[in-house]
């Protein structure tokens, strides 16, 4: 058995090529600018809405912005950066709704978030993390589910002025984060995230959405649609007849196991299952530069709770084998592989659910405390690129875990971070309709890339996990089967 060990990300550097870069270990900062209820319940415990548009409607907008301008300003500060980059990640994905930059006078919504996007881009630069840039919701919702803004309306397809808005917030966030004065330090941005479109809409789509990112060097970055990833295999959004992958593009993959058919699966299997996904992607070389954009410890084992991990040592040492049998599926470990990193959903959260946050994994011990030291990983890793699952470990019998509250999202005393104040935003073209950047971002650390979901997607029923009521809010979460038709 061999471990991956820093030594080959520096192989990968300069073997890869331009847009891949070593390994990403990131993480999102989901709930922030883009709110979702179950992510932080607060915001929404005096209204009965699912979704930012219901609930700037029911606040009216001078209420909203108040409440949101708080929320930006604090619920992610400076210090939560520090602390991600000393728990050994390399990179954040942030996501935004097109309502920052381009908003109707009909839609209810409020502005603002444009600053806090530019102040946390300059704090990732000082700081030597990179930065992912998503668009998670745009005009008509391209899929229902809370995070894109909307629930249960899925009309993105509607009309082509939905796609013109969406095109012009991605030619604004492209130009303005290909300045020189950021440092190339915005590696990837995604015209939509998560779509719920036939394969060839996606596929109309990406083609003008590449031609506003590719001229400034910056990754041209495509979730998978929740397609099978051999469907993007030699995918170039220019070239219909290309022979290989377009340059400068990456796939985002969403891998979740807490959803149908792979909820019901064992842990043996879902490990199994995760080490094929990752072989599947590596071994393909025609399949794009792939990261996983998405995943958590959440599965059907498991029930989401927020608070019984640090007193239950078997669900810590389950949550320690899963994260780990992820992290080296979705790590490359040889030169010229596709799957090239991932960003954990999400750093954190108002309760921390602990299937959810990376922030309390550190804190409980499931996740190990520096990501980029194979030294601090408990599962030897396999020439294969999967975890050697019949090494022997169990958790500590108990660990110490700091409560967080509402109140104290911003100000936890954890010892893997969280943030205090905020300090002064940065300025920025709120409204403007940039025309394409000229200035190259060269992706200095970042990795982009890993592998599109296996499966088809339908929109989901309900969930309801008991444990938590507050996951309730997940009641638009894509029951994707990612293991289908690849594993099933």
């Amino acid at each position: 058995m061999v471990a991956f060990h820093l030594g080959h990300a520096l192989l990968l550097a300069s073997a890869l090529g331009r847009g891949a870069q070593a390994v990403v270990r990131g993480v999102n900062l989901g709930g922030w600018l883009v709110t979702e209820p179950w992510m932080t319940p607060s915001l929404f415990e005096d209204t009965d809405t699912e979704d930012e548009w219901h609930l700037c409607a029911q606040l009216g907008k001078d209420k909203c912005l108040d409440t949101l301008q708080d929320h930006w300003e604090n619920f992610y500060t400076r210090d939560d950066l520090v602390a991600i980059k000393r728990a050994g990640l390399n990179s954040i994905r942030i996501p935004l709704g097109y309502w920052a930059v381009d908003l109707e006078d009909y839609e209810p919504y409020v502005k603002g978030q444009y600053p806090y996007l530019i102040r946390a881009v300059q704090w990732a630069q000082e700081l030597d993390l990179t930065v992912f840039l998503d668009i998670h919701g745009a005009p008509g919702s391209q899929n229902g589910y809370s995070g894109s803004g909307l629930v249960d309306v899925v009309t993105f397809q509607s009309n082509q002025t939905n796609a013109d808005r969406t095109l012009k917030v991605l030619r604004n966030l492209t130009q303005e984060f290909s300045k020189e004065q950021y440092g190339g330090v915005v590696t990837n941005i995604e015209p939509l995230n998560e779509p719920l479109l036939s394969f060839e809409a996606l596929k109309d789509f990406y083609e003008p959405s590449s031609k506003i990112v590719n001229v400034t060097g910056i990754n041209f970055t495509i979730h998978d649609g929740f397609y099978n990833p051999h469907s993007w295999a030699n995918y170039d959004p220019n070239n219909p007849n290309a022979q290989k992958p377009a340059p400068n593009l990456v796939v985002d993959t969403h891998q979740f196991w807490a959803f149908p058919p792979l909820d019901n699966l064992t842990k043996e299997q879902t490990v199994e299952h995760i080490c094929d996904f990752g072989q599947q992607i590596r071994n393909n070389s025609a399949i794009p530069y792939t990261l996983v954009g998405e995943w958590s410890l959440s599965t059907g084992i498991t029930a989401n709770t927020t608070g019984n991990t640090e007193k239950d040592q078997d669900k810590r040492t389950w949550f320690r084998e899963l994260f780990e049998a992820q992290n080296a599926a979705f790590t490359p470990y040889d030169a010229g592989q596709s799957s090239i990193g991932w960003y954990f959903w999400a750093w954190k959260l108002e309760y921390d659910i602990d299937a959810w946050s990376y922030r309390r994994g550190l804190s409980d011990g499931y996740i190990p405390s520096n990501i980029s030291d194979p030294s601090t990983y408990e599962y030897p890793i396999k020439k294969n690129g999967c975890i050697d699952s019949d090494h022997e470990y169990e958790a500590k019998a108990q660990v110490t875990f700091t409560t967080y509250s509402p109140s104290s999202t911003a100000t936890s005393s954890s010892s893997s971070g969280g943030g205090s104040g905020g300090n002064d935003g940065g300025s920025s073209s709120d409204d403007s309709d940039n025309s394409d950047g000229s200035s190259s971002s060269s992706s200095d650390d970042s990795d982009s890339s890993s592998s599109t979901s296996s499966g088809a997607a339908t929109p989901s029923a309900r969930i309801s996990f008991e444990a938590f009521p507050g996951l309730g809010f997940l009641a638009l979460a894509p029951l994707v089967f990612f293991g289908a038709s690849l594993f099933l």
